[in-house]
């Protein structure tokens, strides 16, 4: 579901709700040839007695210019976007009408209110549904055979190694299927996870979904490259633990976002609002649809974070934060832009095993305002955490930035990954340099020679599975990567360095501890522990008093809670963080 603000509103006659909190309108489509108008009659129904039977439709709404319509009740012209015309068109070829639930026709786009009830049960309108049908676009001149491909996978004609002799014209459709926008989009993971039985049409060809399931467990376990890595991956590859998820309704909201920061919205509020309908009970509660101007997009993102550290009950919504954050958005340095799929480096949640808080795994965040009052100023809503600083940043110095390559030349892949490899091997150079410099054995070296410290840093001790920390032979490992030698350690350490050093800086304290820093750290900023916090935390102080909070970080010898003991001292302070 997209929601854009350049549709008409419905008219009385098409079947005004008196409930929109429980009602719902279904629209009975017309039967019709591929060529004639668009005729439909809107019909109440009510979550609490479904008695008529109805399909859901799961699409993208598409480029809103250049529209089509659909003509209603009283011969009112609803404008649609030219690819649900499409969808309703190929849907509706036979001599019977079908009922449908479709948004952008179902809900009344023009009425805020409607859409904020709405959009809280929308995962029960798809749930009450008999079926739900995926319109993933109009045919191409590779799609029919890719879907014929997939429909092998459902009669169980179609093994692995049968796949592996599929021409080239029919991988290059399979992955041009997989690269349609409807994978992207955030709002299709409830839609398809609440329904009973779900139907994947392309043009005139129909698949069953768990046909698509089955083809990326292919496609995991078998390494077909030609199938892109789409966003929707990770939803097929877990679809029965996701769907047990779902229908215990337990997740917290900050767990669906960190899961899905990679698909896409056309609204801002949207990449929260989608999720919603899947989450925790608390979560509903805490975060209301409004897509009227009460609510900023700034309010929304505050209100959201703070809901998931008082959630939580730990630091890890901060670790999440590290998304880079539009422009546009005036918020607070502790508030992420959940909005953004743009990450700024790979964070150390997925890194298990660090304990850096020690015994001090939880912790009570305070808001200046209280979480009700934030609505009042949310650009300068503060957070208010309690911990110690264990050092100042000396030196800062960043990897340099390589945009990933997002298309679908491999050969500009290729190159792009070729060139992020020989920038990381000559930064960590320099930074070794640099360290080599600086090191005058510092009480944090002790019983470490300082090679061992720095290259354990760069990896911030772990390969890129998140195993660890290596064994010693990944010191040789780190040398042969510098001297240009290839082996398969090597290349392990490589692949390590080359995602943890990303968007990140080299730092060294005043007290000569090393380690990875977001970006953004500079001199004079600080390093610092709070309660329920697994990693150390970089702040920058201000003079007004308060903090700005720059991100997380790896720092050699504080990782595993050797200085939680004075989270319970006397140098334990409040920072009240702008």
């Amino acid at each position: 579901m997209a929601l854009y603000a350049g549709a008409l509103a419905l008219t009385k006659a098409d079947a005004t709700l008196s409930n929109p909190h429980r009602e719902f309108r279904i629209l009975v489509l017309s039967a019709g040839d591929y060529s004639d108008v668009l005729c439909g009659e809107l019909v109440k129904a009510s979550i609490d007695d479904i008695h008529i039977p109805y399909t859901a439709l799961s699409y993208t709404w598409g480029d809103p210019s250049n529209p089509g319509f659909i003509v209603l009740n009283d011969g009112h012209r609803l404008p649609i976007t030219r690819n649900l015309e499409a969808a309703l068109r190929k849907l509706r070829l036979g001599s019977d009408s079908i009922r449908l639930w479709v948004d952008a026709i179902c809900i009344n786009q023009a009425d805020h209110d409607e859409k904020n009830f709405q959009v809280g049960i929308m995962r029960l309108i798809y749930v009450c549904a008999c079926q739900t049908w995926v319109w993933l676009g109009p045919s191409s001149t590779d799609s029919d055979d890719a879907m014929d491909t997939i429909q092998g996978l459902q009669c169980g004609d179609l093994s692995p190694d049968k796949l592996r002799l599929v021409r080239r014209q029919v991988w290059d459709g399979l992955g041009n299927l997989m690269r349609r926008s409807w994978w992207t989009r955030v709002w299709v993971i409830q839609e398809v996870l609440s329904s009973k039985r779900v139907h994947v049409w392309c043009g005139r060809k129909r698949v069953d979904f768990e046909c698509f399931v089955k083809l990326e467990e292919i496609r995991r376990d078998f390494a077909f490259r030609d199938i892109p890595t789409q966003p929707f991956a990770n939803i097929l590859s877990n679809w029965s633990l996701n769907q047990q998820i779902v229908i215990r309704g337990d997740a917290p909201l900050f767990e669906w976002m960190a899961d899905t920061h990679k698909f896409e919205s056309t609204l801002r509020r949207d990449r929260i609002y989608a999720l919603l309908g899947l989450s925790s009970e608390d979560s509903r509660a805490a975060i209301v649809p409004d897509y009227s101007s009460r609510t900023s997009d700034t309010l929304l993102s505050t209100r959201a974070t703070a809901h998931f550290l008082i959630q939580m009950k730990n630091l890890l919504p901060l670790q999440s934060g590290f998304y880079k954050k539009a422009d546009d958005l005036d918020l607070p340095s502790w508030v992420s832009d959940w909005s953004t799929s743009q990450a700024g480096y790979v964070t150390l949640v997925f890194q298990s095993a660090y304990n850096a808080c020690g015994q001090y795994t939880t912790t009570s965040p305070r808001f200046s305002p209280d979480f009700n009052h934030l609505s009042a100023r949310p650009a300068d809503a503060a957070l208010v955490l309690k911990g110690v600083i264990e050092g100042e940043i000396h030196t800062a110095v960043p990897m340099p930035e390589v945009p990933l390559y997002s298309g679908t030349d491999t050969d500009a892949d290729l190159q792009s990954r070729m060139l992020r490899r020989e920038l990381t091997r000559s930064t960590c150079w320099k930074w070794k340099e640099l360290d080599d410099l600086h090191s005058n054995d510092h009480a944090s070296d002790v019983g470490h020679v300082h090679c061992t410290v720095f290259w354990r840093t760069i990896i911030v001790d772990r390969l890129l599975d998140g195993t660890g920390p290596p064994g010693q032979e990944y010191g040789r490992h780190f040398e042969d990567w510098q001297a240009g030698i290839d082996s398969d350690g090597a290349t392990n350490f490589r692949n390590a360095a080359v995602s943890h050093c990303a968007g990140r800086s080299f730092i060294r304290t005043r007290d000569g501890r090393r380690g990875l820093a977001p970006k953004s750290a500079r001199p004079g900023d600080i390093v610092c522990l709070f309660h329920g916090g697994d990693v150390p935390f970089i702040l920058r102080p201000l003079d007004s008093g308060r903090y700005s909070f720059v991100g997380e970080a790896y720092v050699y010898g504080i990782m595993q809670g050797e200085y939680s003991d004075n989270l319970s001292g006397a140098n334990l302070q409040d920072f009240e963080i702008s």
